[in-house]
């Protein structure tokens, strides 16, 4: 949002009781603004800590689906809330590494998932699922490239660590190869460079909706 420099000039001039009221008003109506401050101006641990602090919420969570029981409609909804959790930490944050790092580990549990019982693989049933899980591996490929190669090597064992998940399961590497997702992209850490071009040419060949 823009504004004109004679508001800003007049807002700058205000009186310090004036600015804060308005403060106040604001971020009682915008809980992200709120903790984006509050996390710049007084908590006292790093994005890394809330970063790892809400991993462990992510594994803790999809891991109460071990059990069975479960529809996997249940589960993709589970999911998208961490998502949203993963989009609001890095708001607050800044932790664009995070958000990759993040990213790849729902991705480890939620495919993950479908390699014990009672979820066994059946096209049919998981295809609104994997289709999720598949634009979201797309996009995160397409985040890893944004990079700089230096945090690659920092990224590197959960996407190693996601390769050999999908590689565990041969219908999930029949569906990676059906939507043209190479596994070894990740397994070896080498994204292609022109991946934002190449999933959009995926998503008009209508492979993922």
């Amino acid at each position: 949002m823009k504004f004109h420099d004679d508001f800003k000039a007049a807002l700058a001039l205000l009186p310090s009781k004036e600015k804060d009221k308005l403060l106040w008003r604001l971020i009682k109506r915008d809980e992200l603004l709120a903790r984006r401050l509050e996390f710049e101006l007084l908590v006292p641990y790093d994005a890394i800590d809330k970063r790892n602090e809400l991993a462990g919420h992510i594994r803790k969570g999809i891991a109460r689906y071990n059990g069975g029981g479960y529809r996997l409609a249940e589960i993709l909804s589970q999911c998208r809330r961490f998502s949203g959790d993963i989009t609001r930490h890095v708001y607050v944050t800044k932790d664009k590494v995070g958000e990759i790092t993040l990213n790849l580990i729902l991705l480890q549990e939620a495919l993950a998932l479908l390699y014990r019982p009672p979820f066994r693989f059946s096209f049919r049933v998981v295809e609104k699922y994997l289709t999720y899980m598949m634009n979201k591996l797309y996009r995160t490929c397409i985040m890893i490239n944004k990079l700089h190669v230096d945090y690659h090597l920092e990224l590197e064992d959960d996407a190693q660590k996601l390769g050999k998940i999908i590689n565990t399961n041969p219908d999930l590497v029949k569906y990676a190869r059906t939507v043209k997702f190479n596994v070894d992209w990740l397994i070896d850490m080498d994204i292609p460079e022109d991946m934002d071009t190449y999933y959009k040419t995926i998503k008009q060949q209508g492979l993922l909706k």
